[in-house]
Formats: C-alpha cells, structure tokens, sequence
C-alpha cells in the first residue's frame, strides 16, 4: 500500500504547527522594537507599525 500526499498538504500542516499568528506578530514587534532601540533606523511604515503598537500595549498594559 502507497501513500500519497497532496503536494498543496504542506501548507495546511504548516498552518496547524505555526505559533499562533498573534504570538507571531508580538515577536515581530519586539524584534523591531528593539532595533529600533538600538538605533537601527527602520522603513518608516515599521517604525510607525511599532509606535501604533506600543501606544496600544500602553493604552492597555498587560496584567501583572
């Protein structure tokens, strides 16, 4: 008995072991933060995507 797999497979397996999209994004985030901190000067729509982002993790501040 052969077993074949749909060549297109892969994308739907990849989605499923894929941190969540939203883990996804803040790890993005952070790495551009700290860059941005460091002071590597970033495209402006990266530097004004991490600004929007800290003013809304501001605006709502994680729990502690």
């Amino acid at each position: 008995m052969k077993i074949h797999h749909n060549p297109n497979d892969y994308a739907e397996r990849r989605r499923k072991e894929y941190p969540d999209i939203g883990d996804q994004l803040d790890a993005v985030f952070k790495l551009a933060q700290h860059l941005q901190e460091q002071g590597q000067e970033l495209p402006p729509d990266v530097g004004k995507w991490v600004d929007d982002c800290k003013a809304v993790k501001q605006k709502y501040p994680a729990a502690k």
